[in-house]
């Protein structure tokens, strides 16, 4: 039995690409590490007990479970990154929306603009707007965010099985089902065009964002160039995969609306809001 650790960095695809491991794993089979009590449990739970597991994941630093990953039990780790800015954009503003963020109080309290979740000094705001998919690949603490980026990049290269782009979605989530071996991989996607008018930035916030995660920045163009270099590899049978996944996965979506419209359902009452 594969044993798995969904690495999720904040807003680079978790709503979705949880809804399809749903679709593919028990959830008795499953250990979420999204809250401090979930962490803590896993503290405390023995090697033989974690082996029953199929699938860990949450929001973590590679390095605080560096001991697990690295135990008895072989994990496959995997993950996914995004367009930086677009992540700090989404975080920045679903933190701010969503009353069971543990920033939720402070941001909306203290009216904090997007400018200052990114430079902002306060405690509340440590490590949050900067660099975030460097740190999560590479813990904190390097004498340098240079030195951060090298961890971060290496383990991706050598440590993870795959790591997928969210604005590549069709082409990572392919090439993830071939991995994992997963049977379900339909999906019904957000409405992207709403979200990005409700969050657009101005000119002045990007160029702060892009000041302050140009690590994050160098990792992601590292990784599209790699990810470019593994779809070529795939060549054409990738290709025709991918084509027909898309037309079949478009009709299964044109069906899912029609249900949710059908029984007056709302999408974010169905998907995870991780």
């Amino acid at each position: 039995m594969n044993h798995l650790f969904f690495l999720h960095i904040p807003k680079t695809a978790g709503t979705t690409l949880n809804a399809v491991l749903n679709d593919n794993f028990a959830s008795s089979d499953i250990f979420d590490l999204y809250t401090d009590e979930q962490r803590i449990r896993l503290r405390e739970t023995t090697y033989e007990e974690l082996a029953r597991y199929r699938l860990v994941r949450g929001h973590v630093f590679v390095t605080d479970f560096a001991d697990i990953l690295d135990g008895p039990i072989p994990f496959e780790v995997f993950t996914f990154l995004r367009d930086p800015v677009e992540r700090v954009i989404s975080e920045y503003h679903f933190l701010k929306s969503w009353p069971k963020s543990h920033v939720y109080r402070f941001l909306n309290e203290n009216n904090v603009s997007l400018s200052e979740y990114v430079a902002g000094e306060s405690p509340e705001l440590r490590w949050r707007g900067r660099n975030a998919m460097v740190n999560s690949l590479s813990g904190v603490g390097h004498p340098s965010i240079e030195k951060g980026l090298e961890v971060a990049w290496h383990h991706l290269r050598n440590r993870f099985c795959f790591f997928g782009i969210l604005e590549r979605f069709d082409e990572s989530l392919l090439q993830l089902s071939r991995i994992l071996g997963l049977e379900r991989c339909f999906y019904e996607r957000q409405n992207v065009r709403k979200g990005r008018a409700r969050y657009a930035a101005t000119t002045e916030e990007v160029e702060l964002i892009r000041e302050h995660n140009q690590a994050d920045i160098e990792l992601y163009e590292r990784a599209c160039v790699e990810f470019d270099r593994r779809i070529r590899l795939m060549g054409e049978p990738f290709q025709a995969n991918l084509r027909l996944f898309r037309k079949v996965n478009d009709r299964f979506q044109r069906v899912s609306r029609l249900i949710m419209a059908r029984d007056n359902l709302d999408r974010g009452e169905i998907l995870n809001a991780k």
